[in-house]
């Protein structure tokens, strides 16, 4: 694991926390209309297992969106390592899962915070904090997390999936999840505040990834798209990291968010 996943975090947060990603993952993709499938929310090191539920208080909204409009999950709470959610979709067609955590801030020491930069590959925030002469001040982020997932409900053949959900950072498929089969691509685009964001690191993996050792990593284009080629079957996620400048905050420097999106590859 590396160094700066070993730190103490000075404020607020065990950086534990902060540092794994964050999954939604359904019990199964496939969903007749009208039928129940329990989702998990998961965070950990190691894709798709938790470490630790999070707390139904840190969620600031989880939502199921179909192609008549998005509706609030109620009920979730915490099973175990994990939180869940009993899903109903009530039509068919993509059913897009969001879950995204109130914003939390942290501070780390400023060796660890660099390490923590470098091994995310944010090369613009190191840069800032050195003409700012800030590389030897203590990292102060407000981060949160979100997780999307699309269930794919009876005969799917809407185009949903490929809206976004007015995420603050957010990866929209560009090819539907529900029809992916060993040797496809999936395209993506990652959008921020609304307009597609370009040379982003974006990473993508699969059952049994663990400490951040991706297997595909790339930057996204002009258009904000990137597009992985998809070589086992299973469960597979696509996650993002973004950074920027804070705004008005006392608490915080910078401000981030850790965007994932999971779907399944058929054999």
């Amino acid at each position: 694991m590396k160094n700066w996943l070993r730190a103490t975090v000075w404020m607020l947060v065990p950086l534990a926390a902060l540092a794994h990603d964050t999954w939604l993952v359904p019990t199964n993709f496939q969903v007749g209309k009208g039928g129940t499938v329990l989702v998990k929310l998961a965070t950990s090191e190691a894709f798709p297992t938790s470490e630790a539920a999070a707390a139904p208080e840190r969620i600031a909204r989880f939502t199921l969106r179909t192609k008549s409009g998005t509706r609030p999950v109620e009920g979730y709470r915490a099973e175990g390592t994990f939180l869940v959610a009993d899903v109903t979709p009530q039509e068919e067609g993509h059913a897009v899962v969001v879950v995204e955590t109130k914003p939390r801030a942290f501070e780390l020491e400023p060796k660890i915070f660099n390490e923590y930069l470098r091994d995310e590959e944010l090369k613009p925030i190191m840069e800032a904090r050195k003409a700012k002469g800030q590389s030897d001040s203590p990292g102060r982020e407000r981060y949160r997390k979100i997780a999307k997932t699309i269930l794919c409900v009876g005969d799917v053949k809407d185009r949903s999936y490929r809206k976004p959900d007015g995420l603050w950072l957010e990866i929209v498929p560009q090819n539907s999840p529900c029809q992916l089969r060993v040797g496809d691509r999936l395209t993506v685009q990652v959008r921020f505040e609304g307009r597609p964001l370009s040379g982003v690191a974006v990473a993508a993996g699969y059952e049994g990834v663990t400490g951040h050792h991706y297997p595909q990593w790339v930057r996204t284009l002009k258009n904000g798209k990137v597009a992985f080629p998809l070589d086992r079957p299973g469960l597979w996620f696509v996650r993002t990291l973004h950074m920027v400048p804070a705004k008005d905050d006392p608490e915080a420097d910078w401000q981030s968010a850790f965007s994932t999106l999971t779907f399944e590859v058929k054999p």
